[in-house]
């Protein structure tokens, strides 16, 4: 994407021409962060360092000239392609588009470039419906430029074929993209799902892969099966769930993956491979785990089941991670009024069974009482506490 971008510029000075008063270096900013900006979500940061970076060119400061505006335009889409805000961006694209019909008419090289960029964006989420209409209003515009080294029409419609021969396959594959809109411990997450026929089970096998919103790097892992009835959402804009509550991690129900400190050493591990309907109370369980080493993700499923049982039983929902505490905890039985869960310790390198925790809810007083178990199942603690403490501490017994 970013080399595309680099490259629209030195396309439009030769395209446009001249089409503006002169203004200041300082007004051209102003312009942009205050006209071309608006709208945006959660780009704070991104916008700051583009303003910071902006104002500290003295080169460009020397030379501004008018086009030098649109430079800068260009440069503040390619900032939030980088930070991984793919809704940010295409909203700035659409600004684009307004300004170069309002500078240049329909029919200009910004014009299509711009139908150009957002084609490749949505190609690059997974969105090919998106990305063939793109590219379709692209070529529409190329068409009637002159043709010469900066149109690119026979690419656009190359691109169009190319994309509508891969929808072609994976509806005949039974082939669902799907894509997640906002970055996840630091990756940009998308996928595929393709439908198991042959099984008998109605399975879709998972495909999972994680770029880096930082460094571009990439790697595909097996995200396990989902069920073909199941309600599990897969399209190409969804909303990964909030799964951390404080200092604790729970696995989360709806989705084939999580991040989470398994071995408590400050970078998370990929919990993935998930089995529809075998864990407890029919919930999912996940099956892989992988440590993220240079970009790739490395097996270490067998490690973490060596080490503990407990690796066995990450079951969505009922499986937590307490980081403070440097505990796993396994929601294990019961319903409303009676249930518990163990928690293993993690000391030394160890994860060691180290308590049960026993509750009952007392309707009379809306309060718990929260016995303490060893291993053994012997008592250690009892004591009683109201529901606001209760859901407050829960997981530090």
């Amino acid at each position: 994407m970013k080399n595309y971008l680099l490259s629209i510029f030195a396309l439009l000075i030769v395209g446009c021409g001249t089409h503006q008063p002169e203004q200041t270096y300082d007004e051209m900013l102003n312009d942009v962060v205050l006209n071309f900006n608006i709208g945006t979500v959660g780009g704070d940061s991104v916008l700051k360092a583009f303003v910071q970076k902006t104002q500290a060119d003295s080169v460009a400061r020397q030379y501004s000239n008018p086009a030098m505006k649109e430079e800068m335009m260009f440069t503040l889409i390619s900032d939030y392609i980088d930070a991984g805000q793919v809704d940010n961006t295409q909203h700035l694209y659409d600004n684009m588009l307004k300004y170069a019909e309002q500078e240049y008419g329909k029919v200009s090289q910004m014009t299509a470039m711009v139908y150009f960029e957002k084609a490749h964006l949505y190609e690059q989420t997974g969105d090919l419906d998106n990305a063939i209409q793109m590219m379709q209003k692209s070529a529409e515009v190329f068409k009637n430029l002159p043709k010469n080294d900066i149109n690119y029409y026979t690419d656009a419609e190359e691109f169009i074929r190319r994309w509508e021969e891969q929808k072609s396959k994976q509806a005949a594959n039974n082939i669902i993209s799907f894509s997640y809109k906002q970055p996840i411990n630091g990756y940009k997450v998308f996928g595929t799902a393709t439908e198991d026929l042959e099984s008998g089970y109605y399975f879709y096998d998972l495909t999972l892969t994680f770029r880096h919103i930082d460094t571009e790097q990439e790697f595909s892992v097996y995200g396990g099966h989902a069920l073909s009835q199941e309600k599990m959402e897969l399209d190409d804009n969804l909303a990964y769930p909030d799964i951390k509550n404080g200092d604790v991690i729970k696995a989360p129900y709806g989705v084939p993956f999580f991040f989470a400190d398994l071995d408590f050493d400050g970078k998370n591990e990929l919990i993935t491979g998930l089995w529809p309907c075998v864990g407890q109370r029919e919930v999912g369980n996940f099956s892989s785990i992988y440590k993220i080493k240079n970009g790739k993700a490395i097996n270490a499923t067998d490690y973490f089941e060596d080490k503990s049982e407990i690796f066995n039983f990450i079951d969505q929902y009922y499986f937590l991670v307490n980081n403070a505490r440097k505990e796993i905890i396994l929601y294990s039985d019961g319903g409303a009024i009676n249930f518990s869960w163990k928690i293993y310790k993690f000391n030394n390198g160890e994860y060691l069974y180290d308590r049960h925790i026993r509750c009952d809810y007392n309707t009379g007083s809306s309060s718990y009482i929260v016995t303490v178990l060893s291993p053994q199942g012997e008592p250690i603690k009892s004591f009683t506490v109201g529901e606001d403490q209760f859901n407050r501490d829960q997981w530090n017994y």
